[in-house]
């Protein structure tokens, strides 16, 4: 693994917008710089732009409308005690837990609530202030139901098609939705690689039926096909959309399974984010370090394709009293550049090397380049 020093985006932009407004570098205000020490054996955290993004999924959800609640709704559970949640999307014709009766495929059934351990009607909801939008309402299957297929209806007086989201967490479930994306950042042109599988309790499952949309940070869906892979299904889809950019949000594969486990249906949803950009310019590997102990810069060659701000990033190393080589500090320059071959001059704190007590040969390590206008990273 590489040697990195993570500092969150968001953190950084605000740090250089109060140094730009307080006009720290008068000659030439459109670039600022800062560094921070690191210790000689400190273990770096992972950048962004390593990270792989994979979720596992023990829950699914169903759409449908206030006509099918009324009638009633089936449900599916691999494993006792599911956490249902139920969503209005007006935000406001909730469907009270309380008004709700559970029956068992060939079993009993439950009226107004009785079938449930716990149940959070929208004003206690909306009350404990858990980030759930108005018209939200949840309940958790009593343990003693166990699992199997359930029917869900409700005696409220409900609009036929009224449109309700019905959210299932299995979470003492052995089954679960697992997606991984090969990397964690596209660009324009890349083949987007997405893996999918179901494991219980370690051992894959059969998956039946499987389908899935990819969905911009602006709400934009697109199709895609999934493909049989190995025990699993695979997705390889050239991005050729627009990037359809919002700054620091990701775009989301949005996946839909159905897998038969010990005869058994069982559903789940997941999504996987990633970023997708424009890749706007391009970084040379002829670093170069120049200047003394007092003055020492680096002079990172850009290529710009669209005019931006952009940021470089690197953990600057010095040599120690053995010949060996030790970080001192991690440094962030941002500058404005126009389109064509530019350079980004990136100038160490002078304080900060002479406190290291290490000396030339200086090395820069685990540089980054970053659009700042798309929040992008590009190397």
């Amino acid at each position: 693994m590489k040697n990195i020093v993570l500092i969150t985006s968001t953190t950084l932009a605000l740090i250089m917008s109060s140094a730009v407004n307080a006009n720290t570098n008068p000659r030439n205000n459109d670039t600022t710089s800062f560094s921070f020490a690191v210790g000689q054996d400190s273990k770096f955290a992972i950048t962004q732009s390593q990270h792989i993004p994979a979720t596992q999924s023990r829950e699914y959800s169903l759409d449908v409308n206030g006509q099918s609640l009324q009638r009633g709704v089936s449900l599916t559970t691999s494993a006792p005690g599911a956490l249902v949640r139920i969503s209005a999307a007006d935000g406001r014709s909730a469907v009270e837990p309380q008004m709700m009766n559970i029956s068992q495929k060939g079993g009993k059934s439950f009226a107004k609530g009785s079938g449930f351990d716990m149940l959070v009607d929208s004003n206690s909801m909306q009350a404990q202030g858990v980030g759930f939008q108005r018209g939200t309402t949840g309940f958790k299957l009593a343990d003693n139901l166990g699992q199997g297929e359930f029917t869900l209806q409700t005696n409220q007086k409900l609009n036929p098609n009224g449109k309700y989201r019905i959210n299932v967490f299995e979470k003492n479930s052995d089954t679960a939705l697992y997606l991984k994306s090969q990397r964690g950042g596209y660009f324009k042109g890349d083949t987007l690689s997405v893996d999918a599988h179901v494991f219980d309790q370690g051992q894959a499952q059969t998956i039946r039926n499987i389908k899935g949309q990819l969905v911009s940070p602006t709400g934009q869906s697109y199709p895609v096909i999934f493909k049989k892979s190995g025990d699993g299904y695979q997705v390889k889809m050239p991005m050729k959309m627009a990037a359809d950019n919002v700054p620091g949000a990701l775009w989301e594969l949005h996946t839909e399974v159905k897998a038969h486990v010990n005869g058994k249906l069982v559903q789940r949803n997941g999504r996987v984010p990633f970023s997708y950009d424009e890749m706007t310019a391009s970084m040379s590997s002829n670093v170069q370090i120049v200047g003394g102990d007092k003055n020492l810069k680096a002079m990172v060659p850009v290529s710009v394709k669209q005019d931006s701000r952009f940021e470089v990033r690197g953990v600057l190393y010095g040599t120690d009293n053995a010949g060996n080589m030790k970080p001192i500090m991690t440094t962030h320059t941002a500058q404005d550049l126009g389109r064509g071959a530019g350079q980004i001059m990136m100038e160490f704190d002078a304080k900060i090397l002479a406190n290291s007590g290490l000396s030339a040969p200086y090395e820069l390590r685990n540089v980054e380049l970053r659009d700042q206008s798309q929040m992008a990273i590009l190397k």
